[in-house]
């Protein structure tokens, strides 16, 4: 078991992160209870479930990210693909949409977009045709099952993606949606892999890196570095993702109670996921995983 603990180089706590990564934390998302072919809304399915109340936490702590100003415009990136951002995009909108904010969802990434699938709608119009003028705003404006959600996926894709994020047309396209929407919620490339992410994280007001339990290596955490200390985007913030039964007990406890000061899924339960407040399933961990947990507990 040490060994195995010390061989081990996947991010499994909050913890790793404040060690290592110079970026605040903005909250942690429990592992879903059910399998996603692709990243869906689930906040609305159970709203009294631990993973929807994470959500609300989030929501609660980017207040305290731009003082004294509502924050418009959330750009969510990662290092790679399978992190999780589309999932966070998807329900942060969603979450912030039943908060009474007007939000729309936008696609920009131009080269393996999700937000079509994660609405089961077609692609074929979108961010790409918006920018190239073959279709108005209007004509790519859909509308979610929910009020006050709107999105636009990201339209066929351009050989050169790099330059539509970067152009003045984007530019132009924000500032109209600003005037119309509460929040912007945009889903970026990741930038552990291209660059074309970067324009955008910069002018959000809430710039969010996805890290994915028991998944991201712990030297994805130079790369957020990098962007807070090279290129000064000082209000990056990060988001553990898939917090599952891999991680310690130490987590478990720190993760859920960030902002509210009571352990995962509910006032004292540890390892359980359930009580009165959630609609979470109980779910008993097993022997051997208990006891890894205990032995990495002490390091």
């Amino acid at each position: 078991i040490i060994a195995r603990y010390l061989l081990h180089h996947k991010i499994l706590s909050i913890s790793e992160i404040t060690r290592y990564c110079d970026a605040g934390i903005l909250g942690v998302i429990p592992k879903y209870q059910h399998s996603m072919d692709v990243s869906q809304l689930v906040v609305n399915k159970s709203p009294k479930s631990v993973i929807s109340e994470c959500f609300r936490s989030m929501r609660t702590n980017m207040e305290y990210i731009s003082p004294g100003k509502a924050p418009q415009i959330m750009a969510v990136t990662s290092t790679v693909a399978g992190e999780g951002k589309t999932f966070i995009a998807v329900n942060m909108a969603g979450i912030m949409a039943v908060g009474g904010k007007k939000v729309i969802l936008l696609d920009f990434d131009l080269r393996k977009p999700q937000i079509h699938k994660a609405f089961n709608v077609d692609n074929h119009r979108g961010v790409s045709t918006l920018l190239i003028g073959k279709y108005n705003l209007e004509e790519c404006i859909r509308h979610s099952e929910w009020e006050n959600l709107d999105f636009i996926t990201s339209g066929p894709l351009p050989p050169n993606p790099a330059e539509f994020i970067g152009s003045k047309k984007t530019d132009e396209l924000i500032d109209l949606l600003k005037q119309q929407y509460d929040v912007l919620v945009i889903d970026t490339p990741p930038v552990g892999i291209v660059t074309d992410a970067l324009d955008m994280i910069k002018r959000a007001d809430v710039p969010l890196y996805i890290l994915r339990a028991d998944y991201s290596s712990r030297n994805f955490l130079n790369n957020v570095n990098y962007l807070v200390n090279d290129h000064h985007i000082t209000k990056l913030s990060i988001v553990l993702n898939d917090m599952g039964e891999g991680a310690s007990v130490y987590t478990y406890n720190y993760g859920y109670g960030y902002g509210y000061g009571y352990g995962y899924g509910g006032y004292g339960s540890r390892g359980y996921g359930y009580d009165y407040y959630t609609d979470d399933v109980p779910r008993k961990r097993g022997f051997l995983v208990r006891v890894v947990d205990y032995v990495r507990s002490f390091f």
